[in-house]
């Protein structure tokens, strides 16, 4: 046959014209001539028919189907699947569940004929996806914030996203999606509304000018055609409540609003509905937490806002059904919220975190999948966000096996219906970190990344043994040999156990507050609780097992461990770092092709193994100390040869941190993408400590210290001579003039009760605040809701908030910048005096009394008036200090004679600077 007809018999959409040149395409190249005909033509021997459609919509194709011709063996195709089919009589069906599943099943066609040269007389096979989305997040964001505007908050111009309207680099990524069967693509912003949409009621909220308006309309119009006849889903992510800089100065309010005002209110529900009407087929996606009180206003704004700004924007625009909302089910209770809302709003999705900021562990368990569970049962698309890699940064991932594993316990365990996918360097896209000229693109760079993942949301059972024959063709085909392709793909595999590994057992967090792969100091490693631990990291996103500090405690007893311990973890993580290496440096030779990359993708091993053996030494190195410990504060003798030895474990780590940090010198610009204060661990600021070289004079001196106390220990020995304190000298905080309305002023001394309804008793103060007045107000209101206080600062100073140390949700909890990267902007999140105040509260049923300890944190205030709203639950207002008051951050709790702590003196005879404790 040298001639082919296609016949479409459903109606025509972009995406179903995009399908048909790809098959009139492939076939041309095969010399064979095609006609598009109106109807299936007669047979004849020299003409092959195709016969193309959606099956539910295709009269013919059903007929197909009633007379027991088309028969589908691996089942009909369902949503953005599609059936491949050669019939008797010299008939090819080629049909699908929708539009998309005739598209893919185009795609697929296209890719036999051109591997090929035929058309198999015996093809019959289908697809259906198992997740119902796929893609990618891309975020018009950046690595540093831009004062006065907040985190996420970036007007679309080409000064700050010339990748933006790159439309060359739009096709090029929308080709290899396409290639890898994505059909969405989630487009992050804080407030994205005011750069694309003019309001006649809000001029004063336009963040661009009239041209970057026109111009950001075309660029989204032209994005959203473009996406769409590749069957890819345009999204536009948005958080709440975010409002537009000129807006907020206009206004003369707050850019940070946490509740709900009729003004904010009305201006967004009149930008969402002129921005859906504008843009009718790119999809909304919300966040309800961070700077909104989720779990207060959450319900509220979404029902009384945002759903009715999408119904006035789907009535303005006259569209027959309603678009899909997606809401993500960060930093609130979504229970309450998708109840409510589904009854209301029927096409909602949902959205939630895989594995938190991180990729930790194929086994996510706990609260975490209890709440995918929960949000997949609610008959509605359920999509897992594979969020932030904080801790893959900067380096490649391609462990293929770990990545299929995942996408099966997304499948299997947590019951998700989509995949929302970020790079691993998200803030900078679309560059990578590596220090190469030109600079490499992550779309090429981690192209392995990107198509793994797609390829297990398409299909996560595939048979493991095949898997590794796929990925080492793939990888063969850019190295240029067999063997370059199996020891890439060796490389990758064992790479990618590393930080996962790491993370998940004795790091802080998975969020946006540590950068893994620059370290962690001893106090970190010995003490996290000081340095505000993410306990979801290992309860939900990592195996069962202990931490060094159990770990410790159950080697001094003799006890048997439990699951995973940190020294596990020191073997396995030296076991794939050792693997890594080998087969990179063995695969070298057999490199033809991409050698550049290749070097890089051996630089990465190299580098990985060098912070393997830093974290072994440095976990060797605690879990001595911390054994000396627990022996000490039972009674027992330390053993100074023991810290001898952890003074050199750690000296040795910090000697291949410094080779870490010689290599990447050469090979990164930074490791972390969001280089903003929010980066905390190991030092403060992800901009002065984006680098391992910033990094290592810290390590160094730390080494130093920690040698020192330990030469100190060995020459007296424990506890040292007159180490039992007497007390500290400590001098008064000043106190700054303050008004805080609803409240009334008392002195903080002792037997004064710190609210207005409910006795509540100082019996115990701290020196620092005698002289300074504080506020009560009132327990019931603020235990049962949030209290907003009014506060009036003459001039500039903190508001000192006072925190009961009690997990009991009637009282204030302190913020985590992992649910609210805002949590921080006025400082207030870490104590500035530990264990302030000792209160007693009268037991309700009993003559007992509790007793607890109040921390002290201090908010940054300019001068004037201002708002301030922590959140639900009772707190105690501890008056103002002066701007510049210094803050010791000590323990007042911890004085008397007390017997010495032996990691305290270890830790505290020499902290870096930017360490914290």
């Amino acid at each position: 046959m040298d001639r082919v007809s296609i016949t479409l018999t459903s109606s025509e959409s972009p995406r179903i014209r995009y399908g048909l040149e790809l098959i009139t395409a492939a076939l041309a190249a095969q010399g064979l001539q095609v006609r598009h005909e109106g109807q299936l033509p007669p047979r004849s021997a020299d003409t092959l028919r195709i016969l193309l459609g959606v099956r539910t919509s295709s009269e013919q194709i059903r007929e197909l189907e009633d007379q027991d011709v088309l028969l589908y063996n691996t089942g009909a195709p369902g949503e953005g699947g599609y059936y491949l089919s050669h019939l008797p009589g010299g008939v090819v069906v080629v049909t699908g569940g929708d539009d998309a599943g005739v598209l893919y099943g185009c795609q697929e066609l296209a890719r036999i004929v051109t591997r090929t040269g035929r058309i198999p007389r015996d093809l019959d096979r289908g697809e259906t996806p198992d997740m119902v989305l796929r893609g990618p997040a891309i975020g018009l964001q950046k690595t540093e914030v831009e004062p006065p505007r907040q985190v996420y908050e970036y007007p679309v111009t080409p000064e700050r996203f010339p990748w933006f309207y790159d439309r060359e680099h739009w096709l090029r990524v929308l080709d290899e999606l396409f290639d890898q069967r994505a059909n969405v693509i989630y487009l992050w912003s804080g407030h994205p509304f005011s750069s694309f949409v003019s309001l006649p009621d809000f001029p004063e909220a336009q963040e661009v000018t009239d041209d970057e308006l026109d111009l950001n309309a075309s660029m989204l119009q032209w994005l959203t055609q473009e996406a769409d006849r590749r069957g890819i889903w345009i999204v536009v992510k948005f958080y709440n409540i975010h409002i537009p800089l000129p807006f907020a100065e206009h206004h003369g309010i707050p850019l940070r609003q946490p509740q709900p005002t009729p003004l904010t209110s009305s201006y967004t529900r009149a930008t969402i509905g002129a921005f859906v009407a504008q843009y009718p087929n790119i999809g909304l996606y919300t966040c309800l937490g961070e700077v909104l009180q989720g779990d207060l206003y959450g319900k509220e704004w979404l029902l009384e806002t945002i759903i009715p700004g999408v119904l006035d924007g789907v009535q303005q625009a006259g569209l027959a059904e309603l678009p899909p909302l997606i809401l993500r089910g960060h930093a609130i209770d979504p229970l309450p919220v998708v109840t409510a809302a589904r009854e209301v709003y029927p096409r909602l999705y949902t959205e939630a975190k895989y594995n938190g900021e991180s990729l930790t562990t194929w086994n996510p368990r706990g609260e975490w999948q209890e709440q995918h569970q929960f949000l997949s049962s609610l008959e509605s698309t359920h999509i897992a966000n594979v969020h932030i890699l904080a801790n893959l940064e900067p380096f490649r991932f391609g462990a293929v096996g770990f990545i299929q594993r995942s996408a099966q316990a997304m499948k299997h365990r947590l019951h998700a219906q989509g995949l929302h996918l970020y790079p691993l360097f998200y803030w900078d896209w679309p560059w990578s970190p590596d220090r190469a000229e030109p600079r490499l693109r992550q779309i090429d760079r981690d192209a392995i990344w990107f198509r793994a993942w797609l390829r297990y949301a398409w299909q996560a059972d595939r048979d493991p043994v095949a898997e590794e024959a796929y990925w080492t063709e793939v990888l063969a085909e850019q190295f240029g040999t067999a063997e370059a392709g199996a020891a890439a793909l060796e490389t990758y595999e064992a790479m990618g156990q590393i930080a996962p590994l790491l993370v998940r057992r004795v790091g802080i967090t998975e969020g946006n507050r540590q950068t893994l792969s620059l370290g962690m100091t001893m106090s970190q490693l010995l003490e996290p609780e000081a340095h505000r631990t993410w306990p979801d990291l290992w309860q939900s996103h990592a195996p069962g097992g202990e931490r060094l500090q159990e770990y410790a405690e159950r080697e001094v007893r003799g006890d048997a461990h439990l699951g995973e311990t940190p020294l596990d973890v020191v073997d396995d993580i030296r076991h794939f770092a050792a693997r890594a290496c080998a087969a990179a440096d063995a695969g070298n030779r057999h490199v033809h092709r991409d050698a550049e990359e290749f070097t890089r993708l051996r630089q990465d091993a190299r580098a990985l193994a060098l912070i393997a053996e830093f974290y072994a030494l440095r976990i060797e190195a605690a879990a001595i100390v911390l054994t000396q410990r627990a022996l000490s504060v039972r009674g027992g003798q330390v053993d100074p040869a023991q810290l001898t030895h952890a003074a050199d474990l750690i000296a040795e780590s910090v000697a291949r941190y410094r080779e870490l940090a010689e290599l990447t010198e050469q090979t990164y610009r930074y490791a972390n993408s969001m280089r903003t204060p929010q980066r905390r661990v190991p030092f403060r600021n992800g901009k002065v400590y984006g680098h391992w070289t910033a990094c290592l004079p810290e390590f160094e001196q730390e080494a130093v210290a920690f040698a020192a106390a330990t030469r100190e220990i060995a020459a007296q020995g424990w506890p040292l001579p007159g180490s039992v304190p007497e007390g500290a000298d400590v001098v008064p905080f000043r106190a700054a003039e303050v008004d805080v309305t609803p409240a009334e002023g008392f002195d903080l001394i002792a037997g004064q009760s710190v609210f207005t309804d409910r006795s509540v008793l100082i019996e115990r103060i701290a020196p620092e605040l005698a002289g300074v007045t504080a506020s009560r107000i009132s327990f019931e209101a603020s235990s049962a809701a949030q209290v907003a206080l009014e506060v009036d600062l003459p001039e500039s100073g903190h508001l000192l908030i006072g925190y009961v140390q009690s997990p009991d949700p009637e009282w204030l909890q302190v913020p985590d910048l992992e649910v609210n990267t805002h949590a921080d902007d006025q400082g207030g999140l870490d104590p500035v005096l530990k264990s302030a105040l000792e209160v007693s509260i009268p037991a309700a049923r009993s003559d007992e009394t509790r007793r607890l300890w109040v921390d002290v944190h201090a908010f940054r205030f300019p001068a004037g008036q201002h708002t301030f709203t922590p959140g639900p639950g009772a707190y105690l207002v501890l008056g103002a200090v002066a701007a510049d008051q210094e803050f010791s951050h000590r323990d007042a709790g911890d004085e008397g004679d007390a017997p010495p702590d032996l990691l305290q003196h270890l830790l505290t005879s020499q902290l870096p600077e930017g360490a914290t404790r």
